[in-house]
């Protein structure tokens, strides 16, 4: 299936059918918007977000994290659906299926976001709102120029944290913590 131009609206399941290989994108209020590929320096930076998340997950029973932009249905009528560049959730959360059926209810506990060349900071922060008034708990920007983390948590607090300064997960990650310059390395 191929996203129409004059398609009003979009739902999930009707993005579930297109070829995510061709159509990568998201549903901002049911308007299909595609995504483009990150850089190189943006994946590394992702992937260092993601194996501290997943180290986390491993050695803390009951979470379980995610890469690569892994569905989220934040909204119903009209569908905003997005996929965060590395989230982490609960386990009993984890959703089991295909296609909109593999898809998260809601938003992740704590999802991330790496600022990149195609996206402006202004897009990522109207995310980050996203996925706290989808029920977010924690969101981190991670800004590769200066190499500092914009930590937002609702309703929508931003706390700048710099290269050395420790990111904490608080009562929302427990047990969490690494230094800034970690995700940069």
């Amino acid at each position: 299936m191929e996203p129409r131009r004059d398609q009003p609206t979009m739902t999930f399941e009707e993005a579930a059918g297109l070829d995510a290989d061709v159509f990568a994108g998201e549903l901002d209020q049911g308007k299909w918007t595609p995504v483009t590929r990150g850089t190189w320096r943006h994946g590394q930076i992702v992937g260092n977000a993601y194996v501290l998340l997943r180290q986390h997950a491993r050695s803390h029973a009951g979470w379980s994290a995610s890469v690569a932009d892994p569905g989220t249905k934040l909204q119903r009528a009209p569908d905003v659906l997005r996929g965060p560049d590395t989230a982490i959730v609960r386990s009993e959360r984890v959703p089991a299926g295909t296609g909109a059926e593999g898809w998260l209810d809601g938003a992740p506990d704590v999802a991330v976001e790496a600022l990149g060349d195609a996206q402006p900071l202004s897009d990522l922060m109207k995310k980050a709102l996203e996925y706290l008034g989808a029920g977010g708990k924690m969101v981190w920007i991670l800004d590769p120029e200066p190499q500092r983390v914009m930590l937002v948590t609702p309703p929508g607090h931003v706390r700048v944290l710099e290269r050395e300064e420790t990111l904490d997960g608080g009562d929302v990650l427990p047990g969490f913590g690494c230094k800034v310059a970690e995700l940069f390395e």
